[in-house]
């Protein structure tokens, strides 16, 4: 499917911006006038209990301990297209059932991959390791507010890369994802009512792909006994999802 398909259409874009926090707020600041004129606040909310995190607290403060310095901001949006949402429609429309839901998980997938693979070039732009920091969607629990997509839209300008907003706030075409990334050390995926920061580096450590079995360049050395494809629901038992993309 991958070498026959001429669907998909992948687009992309990453923006960094001058910025620091204030509370529980982004100051996302102009980059010809850092510090001085602001472009927008993207807004988080904070844990009740545990360690009380806010995705906001991983980026340098405006005022207080550690205030001064400007501190900077990864945004990203990627796309697979409109033509694999129309694909699909067709697909099922003709009663194509199984084929559209391949064609689904093309698209997205190709969606998170971009995602990842963008992620990883803002790590070494940014010159922090390959396992330092977090990618967080909007939608999850650490940044639930669908309805900050808009000032993100502004950011980057995404309809440059044919980027919509429903009436929900929901990203359009289906197969397409906004992300912000926070480099810090400690940044860690959390929930409302879960999640701490992390203690050591290892906890801090991000999953990696590249270079792993679940890298799709290494697809052809695997075997089909390959353990990596083996039923590990025994040994997953218990552990919860992430929390963020």
């Amino acid at each position: 499917m991958w070498r026959d398909q001429t669907y998909l259409q992948p687009r992309a874009l990453l923006g960094y911006f001058p910025c620091n926090s204030d509370g529980n707020e982004l100051i996302v600041w102009d980059p010809e006038a850092p510090g001085e004129r602001e472009l927008e606040r993207l807004v988080f909310p904070r844990q009740p209990k545990h360690d009380r995190i806010c995705l906001a607290d991983f980026y340098r403060p405006v005022s207080g301990p550690g205030s001064g310095a400007i501190d900077v901001v990864a945004i990203q949006a990627v796309t697979a297209g409109d033509e694999v949402t129309e694909l699909m429609a067709r697909l099922e429309q003709e009663g194509e059932f199984a084929e559209q839901l391949f064609v689904h998980g093309l698209g997205v997938q190709t969606a998170e991959g971009m995602a990842e693979w963008l992620h990883a070039r803002a790590r070494t732009d940014l010159g922090i390791p390959p396992e330092q920091g977090r990618r967080y969607s909007w939608g999850y629990p650490a940044c639930p507010e669908q309805s900050e997509h808009e000032k993100v839209f502004r950011l980057l300008d995404a309809p440059s890369i044919g980027l919509r907003l429903s009436g929900g706030y929901a990203v359009e075409p289906e197969q397409s994802t906004l992300a912000i990334i926070a480099h810090h050390p400690q940044a860690v995926y959390f929930g409302m009512k879960s999640g701490s920061l992390p203690k050591t580096a290892k906890q801090a450590g991000d999953e990696l792909i590249a270079g792993t079995e679940k890298d799709p360049t290494r697809l052809a050395e695997l075997a089909d006994d390959d353990p990596s494809l083996e039923d590990t629901s025994a040994s997953d038992e218990g552990e919860p999802a992430l929390a963020g993309a």
